[in-house]
């Protein structure tokens, strides 16, 4: 077969729709137990160890807190292994307060409701497969 057939057998078939496109899944979160409507909820989601234990996310949401609970979906993630990181900005100042010795004194949460001991969790027990659609419901610390 000629390349040029090829070329157009292959047009044709995309034209049909018989090439898929690259597998996505959608993953939701609900945000709990929200008590201030002050300031906004932040949303990180963090597809390695190293985003999970410093900066960067495979993405970041920020809505207005609103009292009760927040639902946000993110489309078009690959398939494989996450975190989620959330905080509530109480005042606005684009930081996750904390006391002196350390313990943050604003709201904060991650996935699976890990929680850690004199730190944050570990990334062993926050993170989850996303294979499918997922749904992950995420309570507050206060």
């Amino acid at each position: 077969m000629k390349s040029s057939n090829l070329i157009g057998a292959g047009l044709f078939a995309a034209a049909l729709g018989l090439y898929a496109p690259a597998e996505s899944d959608t993953l939701t979160i609900v945000v709990e137990d929200i008590r201030d409507a002050s300031g906004t909820v932040q949303v990180q989601v963090l597809g390695t160890r190293a985003q999970f234990e410093g900066d960067g996310a495979v993405t970041q949401l920020l809505e207005p807190a609103a009292e009760g609970s927040l639902s946000l979906t993110v489309d078009s993630l690959p398939p494989g292994e996450y975190a989620i990181r959330v905080t509530h900005d109480v005042n606005g100042n684009d930081n996750l307060d904390a006391n002196f010795v350390g313990m943050p004194t604003e709201p904060y949460a991650f996935s699976n409701n890990a929680k850690g001991r004199f730190g944050p969790p570990k990334w062993e027990d926050a993170r989850f497969a996303l294979e499918g659609d997922v749904t992950q419901v995420i309570r507050l610390v206060h």
